[in-house]
Order: structure tokens, then sequence, then C-alpha cells
């Protein structure tokens, strides 16, 4: 038998997104759950976080990232997928992650080390991710 005008690479632009899109959810998976446990760690509403202005004296008066909002770090945890400027199918640069912090929530580190919530949050939630994956 043979295979005439069989072209493989025409499909890997559809496996690739059919996989990205797979990693994506599994890592809101990832997401949700740390969600879960930095409220356990945290808390949620205003009498547990605090809030304050920028500093308006001294020596870091003005800097934005000298406010305080109740939630800001909460907030921050999301999921970005990572391109690659080349396009190339299957390139090892393509991938998922899940950032937690950014300029004004800097303290997202600090508190992973203090009280772990990201950690037991990934190894927690693999049976699921393993689902959405399609993984045994």
């Amino acid at each position: 038998m043979r295979v005439e005008y069989w072209n493989p690479s025409k499909f890997d632009q559809d496996f690739e997104n059919l996989a990205m899109k797979r990693l994506v959810e599994a890592a809101e998976v990832v997401a949700r759950n740390t969600r879960k446990n930095l409220s356990a760690i945290i808390g949620t509403g205003k009498k547990t976080g605090f809030s304050r202005p920028v500093y308006r004296t001294g020596k870091y008066a003005g800097l934005k990232w000298t406010s305080r909002d109740a939630g800001r770090l909460m907030k921050s945890i999301r999921v970005v997928r990572k391109r690659t400027k080349s396009g190339k199918a299957f390139s090892r640069k393509r991938n998922i992650r899940v950032y937690i912090g950014h300029f004004t929530a800097y303290y997202g580190l600090i508190l992973e080390f203090k009280k772990p919530y990201l950690r037991p949050a990934f190894y927690n939630s693999q049976s699921e991710m393993k689902s959405v994956l399609g993984v045994r």
C-alpha cells in the first residue's frame, strides 16, 4: 500500500492548539486551588485585610507600590500563555505559567515561604489536571 500526498505537518498546528487549550485548562485548575489555599491563609473581606493609600511623606513618598489593598495578591493570580515570536509548531518556548503577584503585590513569594499555598495547590490538583489533560 502506498500513501500519496500525505503531509503530517499539516495537522501540527491543530494538534498544538488542542494541546495548549488543555494545558490552559489544567493551569486554571491550579490557579483556582491556589486562590482557595490563599484565601484560607490570609482570609477575605475588609476585616482580615487592610488598605492604605500611597505614602505622602518620607523616603518613598508618592511611589505606587507603597499602597496596600485588601485582596490585591488574590487578584494577581493569573494564567499566562507564553508564545514564540517565530510561530514554529511544538517549539520549546511555548508554555503555560501560573503567575502570582506583580509590581504592587510583590509579597507573594515571601508569603509562599512563610505559609506555603502554591505548592500544596499544585500537588492537590494533580489528579484533576490529569483528567483535564487526558492522562492516566
